[in-house]
């Protein structure tokens, strides 16, 4: 016998009608609300490729031994020293960091020898560097808006004097102390996690304004 086209026709609408209900049944019942993932809330504001970090010629070698915390007095007020892996405020700078997608922001992918993000939603800076010293993994630190401009107003200040030898010691947001190193016309960034000292390269002042986003 053959089919009856037209009874199975009706078969397939009915059932069509009948799974248009249920899914948009499904639908006014859905309580998940799917959100894209973007990087439209994060911006690289500037860089400084690790090519051109290298810049050790023309450094002094009498260059002074830091005195950590001298300023500040009580080594404690560090918040950046990390007490056994238990220090959150460097735990949490560092996965943020490593949460975005850096390179793909560049169009060359290249490795950066320090950069400085923006984050729409905290409204915050993130200042990152290749630690120099001794195990060459990248270091963050959180900045506000009013830390960034005066930290970038205090190295081209320092850098346009052409200090040959100083160490300056300023403390960021969350009572994190770095020690700003002059030698000549170059400038490294360090700070002490209680165990070593994290040390940037040496850059120069146009590197320093490449890296806070302007001149």
């Amino acid at each position: 016998m053959l089919p009856v086209l037209g009874s199975t026709f009706f078969i397939m609408k009915v059932n069509i009608f009948f799974s248009l209900i249920f899914f948009t049944y499904l639908s006014a019942q859905a309580q998940i609300k799917v959100v894209e993932s973007t990087n439209t809330n994060v911006s690289l504001i500037g860089k400084i490729s690790h090519t051109a970090a290298y810049q050790t010629q023309g450094l002094s070698r009498k260059l002074p031994t830091i005195d950590p915390l001298k300023l500040s007095g009580d080594p404690n007020s560090n918040s950046y020293i990390d007490e056994l892996g238990r220090n959150s405020i460097r735990k949490e700078a560092n996965s943020t960091y490593k949460s975005v997608g850096v390179r793909k922001m560049s169009f060359a992918l290249e490795e950066f020898s320090a950069t400085m993000l923006h984050f729409k939603d905290r409204n915050k800076y993130l200042l990152t560097f290749k630690n120099y010293q001794y195990n060459y993994q990248n270091e963050s630190f959180w900045l506000s808006e009013q830390t960034k401009e005066e930290l970038h107003e205090l190295l081209k200040n320092e850098l346009e004097r052409k200090i040959k030898f100083k160490n300056i010691e300023v403390i960021l947001d969350s009572n994190v102390v770095m020690v700003i190193s002059i030698n000549k016309k170059k400038v490294s960034l360090n700070v002490w996690d209680g165990y070593n000292w994290i040390q940037s390269y040496w850059y120069r002042l146009f590197k320093i304004n490449n890296l806070f986003g302007g001149a």
